[in-house]
């Protein structure tokens, strides 16, 4: 099955570096989506594409898919729905194992202890 290709909203000059017009295809869609008219969020997305490409441009970039920020993310939200006994539950609606949530709770329980604690012997 292949997937949707996304609506261009902008043309670009020809010979345009194609990961910067890329860059700007999705700028430009999240612009309209905030309720920019076409003519601004082309401009607009043009010119923060321009101040990537002047910054950093010539570089070899990576971009990472930000999973662990994701997961971060999720793990905070398990605890913060962690009621002391509901790790089945948990496991079921974040489709994990219990010992994952087990381990994900009590690394949330370090992190509060730690934060009321504090370190005793600082370094």
């Amino acid at each position: 099955m292949s997937q949707a290709v996304p609506p261009t909203v902008m043309t670009f000059p020809d010979g345009y570096p194609e990961l910067l017009e890329q860059m700007g295809q999705i700028l430009g869609r999240k612009l309209l989506d905030l309720g920019l008219p076409l003519a601004i969020a082309n401009a607009k997305a043009f010119e923060m594409i321009e101040a990537i490409r002047e910054e950093i441009g010539g570089q070899q970039q990576y971009i990472p898919k930000g999973e662990a920020y994701e997961m971060s993310i999720r793990d905070e939200s398990i605890y913060a729905k962690f009621k002391g006994a509901n790790y089945h539950d948990l496991a079921h609606e974040f489709d994990l194992t219990t010992v994952q949530i087990r381990n994900i709770v009590k690394r949330g329980r370090a992190r509060d202890v730690a934060k009321r604690q504090g370190a005793l012997f600082p370094a």
